[in-house]
């Protein structure tokens, strides 16, 4: 049963990662009418874009409960819980897998 759902999570993930690939696919193709070197300039933007999502989660992750405690004292928000923390951990965990597979992909492709 455990397999069937890290199995789920995964391909959740690859999915988001390919839809990220074809908006730049078609954005670069828009923009780079007639460029020769079009695979380059794919695979490092994957490869930013990768690093830029690596880093997003790893901020979330890191500093959520500091944010969390700081809208506690100036907004008056609920009170920070376990059960909010736990949410956000698995959000960063998504952001950071999807970041993962983008710059495994960019990798990929500039290899070829």
């Amino acid at each position: 049963m455990q397999w069937k759902r890290v199995l789920a999570f995964c391909t959740k993930l690859f999915i988001y990662s390919i839809i990220i690939v074809l908006i730049d696919l078609v954005l670069i193709l828009a923009f780079t009418r007639g460029e020769t070197n079009i695979v380059q300039i794919f695979s490092f933007v994957m490869l930013v874009e990768g690093g830029i999502v690596l880093i997003v989660g790893g901020v979330t992750a890191s500093y959520s409960s500091l944010y969390a405690k700081l809208s506690e004292v100036v907004f008056h928000t609920e009170p920070w819980n376990a059960k909010r923390q736990k949410e956000v951990e698995i959000n960063a965990r998504v952001w950071i897998i999807v970041g993962i597979i983008l710059v495994i992909e960019a990798l990929v492709l500039s290899a070829l």
